[in-house]
């Protein structure tokens, strides 16, 4: 398994978002490709960052199960990017 991207995980979780909301605009096929890009971010974070890679798996799961859902895509962009600092102030 390749190393954890932190920038690839941000871009999927993007496209996840904009497909979401196309979603509800009624391009109801584009919800398999949010969970599709969501899967991609959880596999380039789970080595590294399995909690939020957990989350993220945790909300795909509920989207999928067509619940009333929000996703908190937003959030999960916030705590990629506090990693990303967090990792750059230790080194």
């Amino acid at each position: 398994m390749r190393s954890s991207c932190l920038n690839c995980a941000r871009k999927h979780l993007a496209e996840a978002l904009i497909l979401a909301i196309e979603e509800r605009q009624g391009y109801k096929l584009h919800k398999w490709l949010a969970i599709g890009e969501m899967a991609q971010a959880e596999a380039e974070l789970i080595q590294k960052y399995p909690d939020i890679a957990n989350e993220i798996r945790a909300g795909r799961k509920e989207y999928e199960a067509g619940t009333d859902f929000d996703l908190p895509i937003m959030k999960w962009l916030e705590e990629l990017t506090k990693k990303e600092e967090e990792h750059i102030i230790s080194d």
